[in-house]
């Protein structure tokens, strides 16, 4: 499995400063950073973000959480699950800077996340 490929992909955004696929415990399997950042640290981090989100959704009777966006000042930061009932459970993450192409990220890892859960069977 060539999970490169897809991390090739999220870099040719406009904006692009760090993507990566985690298994929905946070463990990142692999990622990518144009800055100088512990990857497996913040990663983890939005993730526990990202889970919590899943759990209160479910709570309240909306079910797990499908995208998270999150805008800063000088960044966004994207997080899609590939499916809290597929066969495998993946978190993507993506982070643009505030003027990066957040649309053609997010449009990007809906577009892969089947392939990779697919690669991942």
């Amino acid at each position: 499995m060539d999970l490169q490929k897809y991390i090739t992909e999220l870099k040719g955004i406009r904006g692009y400063l760090a993507s990566g696929i985690l298994q929905y415990t946070g463990d990142l399997l692999i990622g990518d950073s144009t800055h100088d950042l512990d990857l497996n640290m913040v990663s983890a981090t939005f993730n526990d973000i990202f889970r919590m989100a899943h759990d209160v959704c479910v709570k309240i009777g909306l079910e797990a959480t499908r995208e998270m966006v999150l805008y800063t000042p000088k960044g966004i930061v994207v997080m899609l699950c590939s499916g809290s009932t597929e066969k495998v459970h993946v978190h993507l993450i993506t982070i643009v800077s505030n003027d990066g192409n957040q649309a053609l990220a997010k449009m990007t890892m809906e577009r892969i996340a089947p392939q990779i859960v697919k690669d991942l069977s």
